[in-house]
């Protein structure tokens, strides 16, 4: 046998030489484990968060007219068909409800027509005009109303609110508020209307419990704008 077989490194104890070299290397031990995963879990759950966020802002900012001249968002088609996919692949709870086009002057929230979701044991009570939570989890919440009115003559508030009612404690809390100003500068000078849009976008993740009950609701109900299918809605997405 010969002698550079037997050769170890002095301090480390490991073979030299000729058997290190024929040695296998062992592969590097992974490292972060269990918490790595955990990491990049919350990331990715942010990220989504902060992408349909972004997407419905994108929506509503380039809007277009369709056949009939009814504005209609980016997102009108595109969104409530993207939320079904994802919530029939994932199995979690999604609602993306929209204004009913058969109450004037309120605010009733429908999921039996299109572009609307309701899927994996979300529930909308129509009575209470609420959406349902199925189960315990964070949940991203958000709401859009469109505001409009033919002419200035006073400055008009508008407002938006996302409600919550927990099924543990029977109160119903306050989880979003918006306000907006339109027509700020008063009467329009005569014999010139001026023609005004507005919309109050809010969106945030919270977490619920089953059977808590979510509402948007507004003060302005004789300025929405119920023409324009699509536009006003209201949705819940389970992370």
């Amino acid at each position: 046998m010969s002698s550079e077989h037997l050769v170890q490194d002095p301090e480390k104890g490991l073979p030299t030489g000729k058997e290190a070299q024929d040695r296998p290397l062992s592969p590097p031990k992974s490292q972060g484990g269990p918490w790595k995963c955990l990491s990049i879990t919350a990331f990715l759950l942010l990220a989504a968060a902060t992408g349909l966020f972004a997407f419905l802002q994108y929506g509503t900012l380039f809007g277009q007219k369709d056949s009939q001249g009814n504005g209609k968002s980016f997102a009108d088609d595109i969104l409530p068909e993207t939320m079904k996919l994802q919530a029939l692949v994932s199995g979690k709870p999604a609602a993306h409800a929209i204004a009913s086009l058969n109450h004037p002057n309120q605010l009733i929230w429908t999921t039996d027509v299109a572009p609307s979701v309701l899927e994996n044991g979300m529930k909308l009570d129509k009575a209470e005009n609420a959406l349902v939570v199925p189960s315990t989890g964070l949940y991203f919440i958000y709401s859009q109303l469109l505001f409009h009115k033919g002419s200035c003559t006073d400055p008009v508030l508008l407002s938006q609110r996302i409600t919550w009612r927990s099924a543990q404690f029977n109160s119903e809390v306050e989880l979003l508020k918006s306000l907006k100003t339109a027509c700020e500068h008063g009467r329009d000078p005569p014999n010139q209307g001026k023609f005004w849009f507005e919309s109050i976008y809010q969106g945030a993740v919270f977490k619920l419990h089953k059977g808590d009950r979510l509402w948007s609701k507004t003060d302005s109900l004789q300025y929405l704008d119920l023409d324009r299918n699509g536009q006003i809605y209201f949705g819940v997405i389970a992370m």
